[in-house]
């Protein structure tokens, strides 16, 4: 089935806000200015919407992600989905060494918008955003496809 944006009801103008709205340069310099405040994430690979998260902290999760040495999820996706990397390594790959370094490069050109939502909401209209416009790394697609990847052979 195929869901678009009037499908979140009254939900989607923060959608519209999150994926139309003002981005900034996922790099040490594009983050420093975000506050401790929750909220939801959309990072953008050109006009491809690649990762959407919710945080209770805005500041730790962006100021984490261009950095080699950081462990998070969408460093771990990144490192699968765009590098090829094994599941089963990801994490630690993506991190530390020459991967982690690859990893940056492809973060740093990357940009981010953000959107606020009542926090006990959050986690709930992040899935829906998911849902809505398929990342490219922890979308509904992507998560099947690591899903058949991940296959004993």
């Amino acid at each position: 089935m195929q869901f678009n944006s009037t499908d979140l009801g009254k939900w989607e103008t923060p959608y519209l806000t999150l994926t139309t709205g003002e981005r900034h340069s996922l790099t040490p310099e594009g983050v420093w200015m975000i506050g401790d405040k929750p909220g939801l994430l959309a990072i953008f690979d050109d006009d491809d919407i690649v990762y959407v998260a919710s945080t209770k902290n805005l500041a730790k999760l962006l100021q984490s992600l261009p950095r080699d040495g950081a462990e998070c999820e969408m460093r771990t996706l990144a490192a699968i989905v765009d590098l090829g990397v094994p599941f089963r390594t990801a994490a630690k790959r993506a991190s530390k060494g020459p991967t982690a370094q690859r990893v940056t490069r492809l973060v740093n050109r990357m940009t981010f918008s953000v959107a606020q939502v009542a926090p006990a909401h959050m986690d709930t209209i992040r899935d829906a955003f998911i849902a809505i416009a398929d990342p490219r790394y922890n979308g509904r697609t992507s998560l099947a496809n690591q899903a058949l990847d991940r296959l004993p052979r």
